[in-house]
């Protein structure tokens, strides 16, 4: 594709995940590249985040399915994500320099998902434990074998949300 397609194809695609996002109370952080960074909790909490977060990835998963059916039929290519969602306590304010600030989240909480996003293959949602144990209505996953995960000691058990 040329850079005016795939600029066409992920505004449309980040549109639609957006909207998920603010559908379930999300807060959108940042793009980063093709990637999305969303959170719950902050700056308003919920006493369902992590249920909202859950909810939101498997229908970003869905609404990816529907967007790829109409690039297929209009001779576009289809796309796949993977997720990853942790839960924890995180910093979260204006972060930047004197020049520039920007609201983010910072912590062991976001490394953690951002490497269990990046250990995601296509189609999958990986979840770590304090997220699966939050959840007061998990979906059916299946267990992984603990993943050694960049700055942590011990390997991380994690979750893969089934389809």
């Amino acid at each position: 594709m040329n850079p005016d397609q795939i600029a066409s194809l992920l505004t449309e695609y980040f549109t639609e995940m957006v909207e998920v996002i603010f559908e379930h109370g999300g807060t959108l952080d940042k793009f980063m590249g093709d990637a999305i960074m969303a959170l719950w909790g902050a700056p308003i909490s919920h006493a369902d985040d992590v249920d909202r977060a859950m909810r939101a990835a498997i229908e970003q998963q869905r609404t990816l399915g529907l967007l790829n059916q109409k690039w297929i039929a209009e001779g576009r290519p289809a796309l796949e994500i993977g997720i990853g969602i942790t839960f924890g306590e995180v910093f979260a304010g204006n972060i930047g320099s004197d020049r520039r600030l920007e609201y983010t989240v910072l912590g062991d909480a976001v490394n953690t998902a951002s490497r269990l996003c990046s250990k995601a293959g296509p189609g999958e949602i990986l979840i770590s434990e304090p997220l699966y144990r939050g959840l007061t209505a998990p979906p059916e996953v299946e267990p992984l074998e603990p993943l050694q995960l960049k700055g942590k000691s011990q390997a991380v058990p994690v979750y893969r949300v089934k389809r």
